[in-house]
């Protein structure tokens, strides 16, 4: 499967990764990339903490980017290295 990661305000062209789709949610590895958004790591960490108690999810990784530019393509690396699936971004 082929996942496409699209920032509709960034000028640098859509990147995209080689990922597998997520066999279950149970006990699945989740990183959050926060983006700056007042709040953000708050809400998404706290999404992750409540899959956690409910289905095993483990928060794996927090990374953070500017909320005016893309995600540096090393965060991106270690999300795919670290965690199954990604909980992103957050609006005020």
């Amino acid at each position: 499967m082929k996942t496409q990661l699209v920032n509709p305000s960034a000028p640098e062209p859509a990147a995209t990764a080689q990922t597998s789709p997520i066999a279950q949610l149970s006990k699945s590895r989740v990183g959050v990339l926060e983006n700056g958004k007042q709040h953000a790591e708050l809400i998404l960490t706290s999404i992750a903490e409540l899959l956690g108690a409910a289905h095993g999810v483990e928060l794996v990784t927090v990374v953070h980017k500017s909320v005016a530019a893309a995600a540096d393509p090393a965060v991106i690396d270690e999300l795919v290295e670290k965690a199954d699936w990604v909980l992103v971004g957050s609006a005020d």
